[in-house]
């Protein structure tokens, strides 16, 4: 499935939201852009492999997980239309953890090897990509200043405020498991809000 104008003017304008790319970048760019489509449940990427494409997710929902040495699933993020997802930072690191649709996603990816070769002509996309990163480093702070909270509902209040609306797109043991609790006190939390919401 080839790329609409429409997906790739959505992209263009996300990417100079971080930073402008001139006109000669984004002719090299433009024309490698593919679609990948995913299934609910279907993996972006998964732990151990290194970093194929930067993706942007035209709609849909994923989350980003790491398997502890139990086996257990822990939720570090969730990513939804707009966002941008790679596998990892650094091309030549193999990723720590699994990117998995939570809905039937659209994602418009380029390969990130290309991407290095462009920016080696053009400072833009050094910039955009170093912007990004920045931006994804400040998130992943915030989120754990957040959760080092003992304050369940603080923590839980956190997740609202930074994804609005997704609590009722995905199911409920995923957000548990991005606060680190069960999803029994997850229920008791949303009860009280609820009891709090009504007085």
């Amino acid at each position: 499935m080839k790329p609409t104008d429409k997906h790739k003017i959505e992209l263009k304008k996300s990417i100079d939201a971080f930073h402008q790319l001139g006109s000669k970048c984004w002719s090299e760019i433009e024309p490698l852009i593919y679609i990948k489509e995913l299934d609910k449940n279907d993996y972006f990427s998964k732990e151990g492999q290194l970093t194929k494409d930067l993706g942007f997710i035209f709609n849909g929902i994923l989350r980003i997980y790491y398997l502890n040495k139990k086996g257990e699933e822990w939720n570090k993020h969730f990513l939804q239309e707009s966002d941008f997802v790679t596998s990892s930072i650094s091309p030549e690191k193999k990723s720590i953890t699994n990117i998995q649709a939570l809905t039937k996603t659209t994602i418009l990816c380029i390969p990130y090897s290309e991407i290095v070769r462009i920016s080696n002509k053009y400072n833009e996309i050094s910039s955009f990509i170093q912007k990004l990163t920045f931006s994804y480093l400040e998130q992943k702070q915030d989120r754990e200043i957040s959760l080092l909270s003992e304050e369940a509902m603080n923590n839980y209040l956190f997740f609202k405020n930074s994804y609005p609306d997704l609590e009722n797109k995905i199911q409920h043991y995923h957000i548990a498991s991005y606060l680190g609790i069960t999803p029994t006190q997850l229920s008791r939390l949303r009860k009280k809000m609820d009891n709090h919401q009504h007085m």
